[in-house]
């Protein structure tokens, strides 16, 4: 199957995000010019069948069955890679591709299913064609199906973490603007550089929004400091490899609690502005979301907003 599928017309969006501890379920409803959370929640249970079961559950409690679904990949079930673009015929190009990474990934190629999306072009020269590869086992994508499908959805899309925040930037600041995005969720990090559907760059990050709490004032200033050092980094990289001018600013996403000294540190120390996103200020009916909830859901909210 394909997995990045175009869709969609405004109304009831859903999401899926199948996590290694669990499953987050989320329902958007933009048909009335506003962002409205209907349902956000993260429900534990670990194997696929325990999470098809709570699935399965959740569909006929919140009466979602025969709905279209975009579902999202734990990072834990897939490797991103970048690569230069093989030199041959589009038809060939997956099989190049997979004899390319065939190295880099833990599992054996012939298990393999991929789906690439490319790097828009270097303004250096002599810079070869990127792009990046998403590999996962194909056993893994057709239990995702399974499940989801048992349950009485049907899938629009299966999509990964990275390009679901690509979703939510896109979908909250529009086509047209460059946005550099600091993400600290419940299990990973990550940073982002974006214009509209176009991703420039992604990085993860081992920083987690738990890594900000409970630690003394040194240790958690020489965290700051490196997160601001990988932002500048990336920041950089971004300017030299694409000429497309520095990113107008650089937007932090997680917890509240966590959001004013790491914002302030940013700001104080880039050569660009930081500043805060509240996902309160795009969507209605988060008051009525738990922030536990919240922080597990976050790529599931861009996964349900998914329009390219």
């Amino acid at each position: 199957m394909s997995w990045f599928r175009p869709k969609s017309a405004k109304g009831r969006r859903l999401g899926i995000g199948f996590q290694s501890k669990g499953i987050s379920l989320v329902d958007v409803d933009d048909s009335r010019g506003e962002r409205a959370i209907r349902h956000c929640g993260f429900y534990p249970a670990e194997g696929f069948q325990a999470q098809g079961e709570e699935l399965t559950k959740l569909v006929r409690e919140l009466k979602l069955k025969d709905s279209a679904v975009n579902v999202v990949l734990d990072p834990g079930m897939y490797s991103l890679l970048q690569v230069e673009a093989p030199e041959v015929e589009p038809e060939e190009l997956r099989s190049a591709l997979r004899w390319r990474i065939k190295d880099l990934i833990d599992f054996h190629i012939d298990d393999a299913v991929l789906d690439v999306f490319d790097l828009p072009e270097s303004k250096r020269q002599g810079v070869p064609r990127l792009m990046y590869v998403v590999a996962t086992r194909a056993n893994l994508i057709q239990q995702v199906v399974d499940q989801t499908e048992r349950a009485g959805l049907r899938i629009n899309s299966i999509d990964i973490n990275e390009l679901s925040i690509r979703n939510l930037i896109a979908g909250l600041f529009g086509p047209e603007s460059v946005q550099a995005l600091l993400y600290l969720g419940a299990t990973q990090g990550s940073i982002e550089i974006s214009k509209g559907d176009i991703l420039y760059l992604t990085r993860r990050l081992a920083v987690t929004a738990g890594d900000l709490q409970g630690q003394g004032e040194f240790a958690q200033d020489e965290l700051l400091d490196n997160l601001v050092l990988e932002l500048q980094r990336s920041l950089d990289y971004y300017e030299s490899q694409f000429g497309q001018g520095p990113a107008s600013s650089v937007v932090v996403l997680t917890p509240e609690g966590q959001l004013d000294r790491l914002v302030d540190y940013a700001d104080a120390n880039l050569l660009i502005s930081a500043k805060s996103l509240s996902l309160s200020d795009y969507f209605t009916g988060l008051e009525q979301v738990a922030d536990a909830d919240l922080i597990m859901s976050i790529t599931v909210i861009g996964a349900a907003l998914r329009s390219d």
